[in-house]
């Protein structure tokens, strides 16, 4: 995902200095890189630190690291116009060609924001707690799903629920044995921020997963997991493009872990094997 594309996703949580800055490095990308924060905070009549918490905001450890992408993404051709809006009048093969080209978006911006430190961290999580509990609302429902279907195939016990007076009993007798993973695709969904707030209070860690940028719940995160934020976010397709996003991100972090210990392989094949075994059987 380029700087550029990166910071458009982000415009809505941007500040009005902050987007001074940014209609300036839009304009003057190719001089950005050699400029110090000082000289960039001239230009667009900020302040120098302001520059600095800019380029952390939208995901760079530093202005350094922020300049130093912009640098090459200034050397690469531009690889097609991103996201498309679909048209509810476009033909059945055009609404495919989109669907299909922002598919391919939201793979390669995922697996470009995706860090290798952020999903090891997230393994030796997993793996050092004997219980996960995982939620999410909606559309990310169906992540929360995916995740059990994969980690159960490990025997790791994992429970997802979405009724807080239901999940609350259960983390409060849980105790300092478990994980907590919430889904949002926003960061702003009501019952998974309090459910977040509650898992920090009882000591118990929690990984969240989000689309990319500063959100209330990546904020709680003990290991925050970020992926692609489509720019058609208005519209339906919003839902499927954060989905595609969230299982490409799930699965990336599944294989990982399966990879870190030859045990996990075996457990796959034999519960693969059981329920082949059944289908031969019965079926």
């Amino acid at each position: 995902m380029s700087v550029l594309s990166r910071i458009e996703s982000m415009q809505g949580e941007l500040s009005t200095a902050e987007a001074s800055l940014f209609a300036y490095i839009k304009t003057h990308a190719d001089k950005v890189p050699s400029m110090t924060a000082e000289q960039l905070g001239q230009a667009a009549k900020i302040s120098a630190p302001t520059v600095v918490r800019f380029a952390k905001k939208v995901g760079f450890q530093s202005l350094a690291d922020f300049k130093m992408q912009l640098s090459v993404d200034n050397q690469q051709p531009a690889l097609g116009k991103g996201y498309a809006d679909l048209d509810p009048e476009a033909s059945v093969d055009e609404l495919k060609r989109l669907f299909s080209r922002n598919a391919q978006v939201t793979v390669k911006e995922t697996s470009d924001i995706l860090q290798e430190e952020e999903l090891l961290a997230a393994i030796q999580l997993i793996r050092s707690k004997e219980r996960l509990f995982v939620a999410g609302v909606g559309a990310s429902e169906l992540v929360a799903v995916d995740i059990r279907q994969k980690w159960s195939r490990l025997g790791k016990p994992v429970t997802v629920e979405n009724d807080y007076n239901a999940l609350l009993p259960q983390l409060v007798n849980a105790g300092d044995n478990s994980l907590l993973w919430l889904i949002s695709n926003t960061g702003v969904t009501p019952e998974i921020l309090h459910l977040g707030e509650t898992a920090k209070k009882l000591g118990i860690p929690v990984i969240t997963l989000t689309r990319l940028g500063h959100n209330p719940l990546s904020k709680l995160g003990d290991v925050s997991l970020q992926v692609s934020r489509g720019k058609e976010s208005d519209l339906r397709s919003a839902a499927t493009n954060s989905i595609i996003a969230h299982l490409l991100a799930i699965d990336l972090l599944f294989y990982i872990y399966i990879g870190k210990d030859q045990k996990n392989a075996q457990r796959i094949h034999r519960s693969y094997q059981s329920v082949q075994d059944y289908r031969e059987t019965y079926l």
